[in-house]
């Protein structure tokens, strides 16, 4: 039976199961040790006078048992009847060398018995599994090349289970990103993955791997996978362009903490693309004709490329060094496609300083956000030259981050003079905090917008997290003396008759 040889499979260490009983909750301390028999501490389930875990309906107890790793959900088998036969239905394994065998998190290395112990008992485990439905497969072990056999044989059994997500980690412990200050340490260790282990997974939809040197095979069609995602992987020259003849309906393509080569073609079928704090990459030549969205965050400064990217319309950049804000609104503004409606441009403290007075004309730019970051004593009128270079531009989005500028903001310069906008409808000011510059940006704004709708001034502010997810933060509360001295001066400043201010 699955359930009785699966607990022979996994040496358990101590593991606390509460159990609710009529009246009142108790915690069980269960020993399940290898080749011993339950013993019950601290408490006696036989006084329960009902087992109300055992009564939730089938998709409840599945949801339970999908947030436990396969050794805790072999646990739950001798709780009852109903439970004994659950386990065998998981739709998702988990498996992770340091929970089976109590290895402390700083300990990122299991010693090589451990290491043979726990890919005899995943093996015997999926073989168990053959011929049942299993969506989601995760993996977290630290084996190199020396297990390469054994390796293959789980992704035999694994390509067998009708997987739709795997998540493979080569690396149980402590994670060291992958990037220019951080390099690769002893690459000539990491376990190589081929994609060829995959051919027989025609279920296989998303695909994360951890840590590893990525290779592909010239013979190999992946036509499911629609989502890859690289973590703290070594890309050698030319294999990226590879795995994109391999994979024939890719529409992710995620590359985080990554050691690249220097130059890559982005290429294939993807819609979306987003490089995160990547290491070694100098020149990106995007050849995608599916591309919609691209998302990039580099330590250093990237030549972009736009050859041939006919549907590009959302691209996020956030550049390293001095020289970003330059290259942004210069080259990069130039050479960005017409058609590109919304652009995300994150600086920093050391970068603001540098951001141009006159930039390059975005011409179809229709939504702009612009994310500072940590800019103390930033002057934010600075910016205002963006409503003259974005003619078209209808939503505009500014998000200050920590910012304790107080200064008046006008008694250095001369006032600023309005550029008269014809499509900007709204305007969200976010870390907004009442300084006499912020006013007067503000100001700026009402007075250049002829067909301004709404304007949202608030305290908070988000922090952009990537793949398109905003973190909203609460920043210091405007209190009712400082609201009303704002209204006031914003009062009347507004060229277009429906413009409605919002002081959140």
């Amino acid at each position: 039976m699955v359930i009785s040889r699966g607990k022979e499979i996994f040496e358990s260490s101590y593991s606390w199961i509460f159990l609710k009983v009529r009246g009142h909750s108790s915690a069980c301390r269960i020993h399940a040790g290898y080749g011993e028999g339950p013993h019950l501490k601290e408490c006696d389930v036989h006084d329960a006078k009902e087992d109300y875990f055992s009564q939730l309906p089938d998709d409840v107890l599945s949801s339970i048992l999908a947030h436990l790793t396969v050794v805790d959900a072999a646990r739950t088998s001798i709780l009852s009847r109903r439970w004994k036969y659950r386990f065998a239905s998981m739709p998702t394994l988990q498996f992770r060398c340091l929970d089976m065998f109590g290895i402390k998190p700083y300990n990122h290395t299991c010693c090589p018995y451990y290491q043979q112990k726990f890919l005899k008992g995943v093996n015997q485990l999926l073989q168990l599994y053959t011929g049942r439905k299993v969506t989601h497969v995760k993996m977290t072990f630290c084996f190199g090349r020396q297990f390469s056999s054994e390796f293959d044989q789980w992704m035999h059994s694994i390509s067998r289970l009708g997987v739709e997500r795997l998540y493979l980690s080569f690396d149980c412990g402590i994670n060291y990103p992958i990037h220019n200050s951080n390099p690769i340490r002893n690459s000539d260790k990491l376990f190589k993955f081929s994609l060829e282990l995959l051919s027989q997974a025609s279920s296989l939809k998303h695909l994360l791997l951890y840590h590893c040197v990525v290779q592909s095979s010239i013979g190999v069609r992946l036509k499911s996978l629609r989502t890859l995602t690289l973590l703290g992987v070594l890309l050698e020259s030319d294999q990226l362009e590879r795995i994109f003849s391999s994979c024939l309906n890719l529409n992710l393509l995620e590359l985080c903490y990554c050691k690249l080569p220097y130059k890559l073609w982005i290429s294939g079928t993807v819609t979306s693309v987003v490089f995160f704090a990547c290491g070694g990459l100098e020149e990106i030549d995007l050849w995608a004709a599916n591309l919609h969205s691209f998302e990039c965050n580099f330590f250093s400064k990237v030549r972009f490329y736009f050859s041939f990217v006919p549907m590009l319309e959302n691209v996020m950049i956030d550049l390293k060094g001095a020289t970003a804000m330059p290259y942004i609104f210069g080259d990069f503004a130039r050479d960005l496609p017409a058609q590109v409606k919304s652009l995300t441009v994150k600086a920093s403290q050391s970068q603001i300083e540098y951001f141009p007075i006159k930039t390059q004309m975005f011409r179809n730019l229709r939504e702009l956000t612009l994310v500072l970051v940590f800019t103390h004593d930033f002057d934010i009128v600075n910016i205002s030259p963006i409503l003259g270079v974005c003619p078209l531009l209808q939503y505009l989005d500014v998000v200050q981050s920590r910012t304790t500028r107080d200064g008046s903001g006008s008694d250095i310069r001369p006032p600023l003079s309005p550029t008269y906008h014809t499509e900007l409808k709204e305007v969200t000011f976010g870390g907004f905090r009442g300084s006499g510059a912020e006013i007067e940006f503000a100001v700026y704004i009402l007075r250049s917008a002829l067909v301004l709708e709404r304007m949202f001034l608030s305290p908070c502010f988000t922090c952009y997290s990537g793949s398109g997810t905003w973190e909203k933060t609460r920043g210091v509360s405007l209190d009712e003396r400082k609201r009303n001295s704002i209204e006031q001066e914003l009062h009347g400043q507004a060229i277009s008759r429906n413009a409605v201010v919002i002081i959140q």
